[in-house]
């Protein structure tokens, strides 16, 4: 009965980390080398509260990054929920705490793949950084519908900060 509950549902250590610290955890992945962090960051943007979270704990970084790319994936898929901001908001937004600030569209992406497709975006634009807000469900639900957090962390190709 000691257990922790995310132990019962299978978080890893990570998830877990992201789950019950209530901060920013900047994640290395164990391969690659990177020889800069901050220079160019990108947002990955889904106008959830967790994105915006993610967008005001890495505020200080974006304010001294060289570039800024916002990427948003499928945003069709959650522009039209209530108070949704999208992506060109958020974009005009970050403009005010940094001078070179972009967004990027990627429409048409498996739900299986978003991870994968952020992420390859983001070393196309050259990118050193990713700033993604963290989610955590029930183990049966994201398996239903995919898990962009565990995806990734299970698949980094470059270094991650993630709030939840």
């Amino acid at each position: 009965m000691g257990q922790d509950i995310t132990d019962s549902i299978g978080y890893t250590f990570s998830e877990q980390l992201l789950f019950v610290t209530g901060r920013p955890v900047l994640f290395v992945p164990a391969f690659g080398s990177f020889e800069t962090l901050g220079r160019h960051i990108v947002v990955a943007w889904n106008s959830s509260r967790a994105s915006a979270r993610a967008v005001n704990d890495a505020l200080p970084l974006i304010e001294r990054a060289e570039q800024t790319t916002v990427i948003t994936v499928n945003p069709a898929d959650f522009i039209d929920r209530h108070g949704a901001l999208p992506a060109e908001q958020m974009v005009e937004h970050l403009r005010r705490h940094s001078a070179s600030v972009e967004g990027i569209e990627l429409k048409n992406v498996p739900a299986g793949s978003i991870a994968d497709a952020l992420q390859a975006e983001a070393c196309k634009v050259g990118a050193d950084m990713v700033v993604a807000g963290a989610f955590g469900h029930p183990r049966l639900w994201e398996k239903l519908l995919g898990g962009v957090t565990r995806d990734l962390l299970a698949q980094m190709s470059l270094p991650t900060l993630m709030s939840h």
